[in-house]
């Protein structure tokens, strides 16, 4: 029979007899410590299965940020290119409706040139409409001399527009043989602008040669807005035919 004594001797046993080692162990231990070694290598096993797993996820996250971080930069160039495109388009419009506008504004002026041109040759006519006999159309001089008799406080701006009237017709009236004097606005389409100058200008006319006048326009059709001053009979409408407009 072994005799121990000492540490030493039990030391010296157990290293003898490993089945000792595991008896004592297991009268000394508690289940719990007993399975702590497995328990934790299963635990590190499971630690290094989640590092890994974790680095894996965070791998795939920055080669997704990369990823997001290439389609941004794209989209932003797309975005870039989109917009220089629509500036571009945008320009060309611009470009565009200015070169409409411009080719308006002088199919506007050549036409109300025309109809300028056709109504001058309808003056008698005008007269003839309006009850009156036509006598003559007067000239620019005609105007300019009848403006040296113009009032100081008139606006020189008014004067001269008076002076580039469209049409002053010298008239009488058949009944009474009393001279009078027709102030025309000539318009493609007349309109407020139309019936203004030519009251204005009949108002002059009455003003500087203290004869009766009276203000018309001649137009192939005009604004619906000018009707009233029309059917009151303040300013008489001309109607041109569409037929004297037509280019020979």
């Amino acid at each position: 029979m072994t005799t121990i004594h000492t540490i030493e001797d039990l030391l010296s046993v157990l290293d003898e007899k490993p089945e000792w080692v595991e008896a004592l162990r297991a009268r000394l231990l508690t289940p719990e410590l007993l399975n702590l070694p497995e328990k934790f290598a299963q635990f590190s096993a499971e630690m290094n299965n989640f590092v890994a797993e974790t680095k894996k996820f965070s791998a795939e996250m920055n080669n997704f940020v990369a990823e997001t971080k290439k389609f941004m930069e794209e989209m932003n160039n797309f975005v870039a290119a989109t917009n220089r495109r629509f500036d571009s388009l945008e320009n060309r419009f611009d470009s565009l409706e200015n070169r409409v506008q411009s080719i308006q504004d002088d199919v506007g002026t050549l036409k109300g040139a025309h109809a300028r041109s056709a109504a001058l040759r309808e003056a008698p006519f005008i007269a003839g409409d309006m009850g009156l006999r036509w006598v003559k159309d007067l000239t620019s001089a005609d105007l300019w001399a009848l403006t040296d008799r113009a009032p100081a406080d008139i606006p020189a701006n008014e004067l001269n527009s008076f002076r580039r009237a469209d049409l002053i017709v010298e008239a009488t009236n058949p009944d009474s043989g009393e001279p009078c004097y027709i102030a025309v606005e000539i318009s493609f389409t007349a309109n407020g602008r139309d019936t203004t100058r030519a009251l204005r200008n009949a108002a002059f006319l009455t003003q500087f040669t203290g004869r009766r006048s009276y203000s018309a326009i001649a137009s192939l059709r005009h604004d619906h807005r000018i009707e009233d001053l029309i059917e009151s009979g303040e300013v008489f409408w001309y109607q041109l035919d569409r037929e004297i407009l037509e280019a020979e």
